[in-house]
């Protein structure tokens, strides 16, 4: 199942925020713990901290009029940075956990001006929605060939078991504009012996393998980047 509105309210109504903050008039305000939590930052510093760096990385690389397409936007970490981003003409978001999205179409797409899409998609994830009835093997990104000028995903192949990632490079590789960069990063405490290791709830991977997987989905190894406790990686279109 996909839901495909872009904004307003769910059917529960308006979207609760942050129980230590008030709602500012013409502000995005923050989510509240419980999803903040959901994407690793369940302090409102570190939520802040690391949107504003994935933000910032981001902007680095995109070129003009880009089009963004964020795989696992969560409750928008990211997305509430990149708002009136003057190199940024469209974003794309989606994202297994349906209240994150329903979240992210109440209080940040209206801050688009109609340029953002937050997409919820019913996937299995053992870890996040165990009873999701798509499986990540046959899922298509909602964004058309070469269409995205920036495809980045913050800490989302760390919850994804080989033969998923591996769909999920396919699909960026697809998706992936000829002038884009695709940002993806990986935990790399993985035991000695092993190349891949781990459950949903965390998976480290060998780098060298990383961009083994990447090459064979049609992506070119770019430039490694130290970046918010993980190894990050820019990848082009091969």
């Amino acid at each position: 199942m996909n839901d495909i509105t872009t904004a307003g309210p769910s059917s529960d109504g308006r979207q609760p925020t942050h129980d230590s903050y008030p709602t500012w008039e013409h502000v995005i305000p923050l989510p509240t713990q419980e999803l903040m939590g959901i994407v690793g930052a369940r302090s409102v510093e570190k939520f802040l901290v690391v949107g504003d760096a994935w933000g910032q990385l981001v902007t680095w690389y995109a070129p003009d009029h880009a089009t963004v397409l964020e795989i696992g936007c969560g409750c928008g970490r990211a997305a509430r940075v990149l708002v009136n981003n003057r190199w940024i003409s469209r974003y794309i978001g989606f994202d297994v956990i349906r209240r994150s999205i329903e979240w992210c179409r109440w209080h940040i797409a209206p801050y688009w001006h109609g340029t953002a899409e937050f997409h919820w998609f019913d996937l299995y994830s053992g870890e996040y929605n165990p009873l999701g009835g798509i499986h990540a093997r046959q899922f298509t990104f909602p964004c058309k060939d070469g269409a995205a000028d920036i495809v980045f995903a913050a800490s989302v192949f760390t919850h994804l078991l080989e033969p998923d990632a591996v769909r999920y490079l396919e699909e960026t590789r697809r998706v992936l504009s000829t002038r884009g960069t695709a940002l993806l990063s990986i935990h790399i405490e993985f035991p000695a012996g092993e190349r891949f290791h781990g459950t949903e709830a965390r998976i480290d991977m060998d780098p060298k393998y990383f961009v083994e997987l990447a090459t064979r989905a049609g992506l070119r190894h770019h430039e490694d980047i130290d970046f918010a406790g993980q190894q990050t990686f820019a990848f082009k279109k091969s």
